[in-house]
């Protein structure tokens, strides 16, 4: 599993413009660097990304600061970053999370497919 990138980040396309981006195990100041990368790259073909943290154990604040700055990137770029965050997700990702008042900041689903419905990209006419 570890070609292509890290073993814990897999990229999938489910619909055209928007990406998932699976993280599993344990992520962070020696992950965050491949995360953000990987965000950035998928944010510059102007993709939409879901990044789903159901199967991550453990987000330390580096890996936070690479989903909001990617957030932030995406909000420039007119595209959508949205976390996928369920009840079921690992206790200290949620515990992240609470604690730093991430939700309020990013946007999360509490289910995939929600997620994959509030990256749609808008419809935009300005004609």
């Amino acid at each position: 599993m570890q070609e292509g990138g890290h073993r814990g980040i897999v990229v999938t396309h489910e619909r055209p413009g928007i990406a998932v981006v699976s993280l599993a195990g344990e992520h962070d100041q020696y992950t965050a660097p491949k995360l953000s990368a990987t965000l950035a790259d998928l944010l510059a073909e102007g993709s939409s990304i879901v990044v789903d943290l159901r199967r991550a154990e453990f987000l330390d604040s580096t890996t936070a600061g690479a989903l909001l700055v990617a957030d932030q990137r995406a909000t420039a770029a007119g595209s959508r970053l949205v976390i996928v965050l369920t009840d079921d997700s690992p206790g200290p990702v949620r515990r992240l999370f609470d604690t730093a008042r991430l939700g309020t900041i990013l946007t999360v689903a509490s289910s995939f497919d929600c997620g994959l419905e509030l990256a749609k990209p808008s419809l935009q006419s300005e004609e």
